[in-house]
């Protein structure tokens, strides 16, 4: 081997060695392992401008309160089979799942920690409901009567958007997988929009989270679409409580049981022990709007404020649910459907 062949050799080595030592650097560990920035994984469940802002107030208080954090960056996925994917690769270090989709990711190899669940107001119980929608006068008024009809879910690992509604069309004999002779299953890719799509006529119905329709928990008040005006009203003929009835072009027919909330979970192959402790910590007693509201991180009243919590700006904070068990019903209906995005 020439001299000239071994000093290129041997530069060769030397560049590798000072470009990983670049990327260590890069990834912002400080000398015990503590990350200083942490990615913060997200799917749009609405229009996905202003998401980053969503979460900021959550952000804020957890750099203001976890040793040596300086920096949560968002990353927003276009499907939930990327947050899975990120959260296995040790991309994403921290997301804002659905129960199905943290009960896929757990199921997958994701190894994940419950920090909390969201919760819409202070004692509330951290769930929520699907709901089923169609134009008011579409002649639709139960689960069989889509048999033959184009149905819209939000993504097909939707827990709202696509498991829960499964388990209720299977219970009336409709199979609501892609490539169905009972259904024309259509996956619009929000909950917005599989309720617009309906509006539009695009759907004959569609199923979405509750909010999209119907403030809540009291399941009272204009929803999320209402008070964006993109829909003028809703007629609710499951409970009753219509929304601007007078205007209303679209009713809820249909509506299922409590769904687990949705998880703030944890990498733990990406964070260490002590600083998983310290963030379900401050999740728990600091992550809500009264904690926020009292330190200045937003401003307003517990009943009128411009606190970001989360998506959609409904949710008073996140809770202790008793960590992984708590989403073992998601883990049943995942059983009883058989849904191959379970697996």
């Amino acid at each position: 081997m020439s001299l000239k062949t071994r000093h290129f050799k041997l530069l060769t080595i030397i560049i590798a060695f000072l470009t990983l030592g670049a990327l260590a650097v890069g990834c912002g560990d400080d000398d015990d392992g503590r990350p200083s920035k942490l990615v913060f994984g997200q799917v749009p469940s609405e229009d996905a401008t202003g998401l980053t802002e969503a979460y900021s107030t959550v952000s804020e208080i957890l750099v203001d309160n976890i040793e040596g954090l300086e920096e949560i960056e968002m990353f927003i996925a276009t499907e939930y089979a990327g947050m899975v994917e990120g959260m296995i690769a040790g991309r994403i270090d921290l997301g804002q799942f659905g129960g199905f989709t943290y009960v896929i990711a757990t199921k997958n190899g994701a190894n994940l920690e419950v920090g909390g669940a969201l919760t819409r107001k202070k004692g509330a119980n951290p769930g929520y409901r699907s709901y089923l929608v169609t134009g008011k006068d579409s002649g639709i008024s139960t689960l069989e009567d889509l048999a033959g009809k184009t149905v819209c879910f939000v993504d097909p690992g939707s827990t709202s958007g696509f498991l829960f509604p499964s388990e209720g069309l299977l219970s009336v004999g409709l199979n609501p997988a892609e490539g169905s002779s009972d259904i024309t299953p259509i996956f619009a890719g929000g909950h917005d929009a599989s309720i617009l799509s309906v509006l539009n006529g695009d759907c004959d119905a569609g199923f979405a989270a509750d909010v999209f329709l119907k403030s809540q928990p009291d399941d009272a008040g204009a929803g999320i679409l209402q008070g964006g005006g993109d829909i003028d009203g809703i007629l609710d003929r499951v409970d009753g409580t219509d929304v601007n009835p007078e205007s209303a072009e679209l009713a809820i027919i249909w509506k299922t049981e409590i769904i687990a909330g949705a998880p703030y979970a944890i990498n733990k192959d990406t964070i260490p022990a002590d600083m998983i402790a310290e963030i379900t910590t401050v999740l728990k007693e600091k992550a809500n709007v009264d904690y926020a509201l009292a330190n200045g991180y937003c401003t307003g009243t517990p009943e009128e404020n411009d606190c970001q919590i989360s998506s959609g700006n409904d949710s008073w904070g996140y809770v202790d649910v008793g960590g992984d068990s708590y989403y073992d019903g998601v883990r049943n209906v995942c059983e009883v459907t058989g849904a191959s995005k379970c697996e």
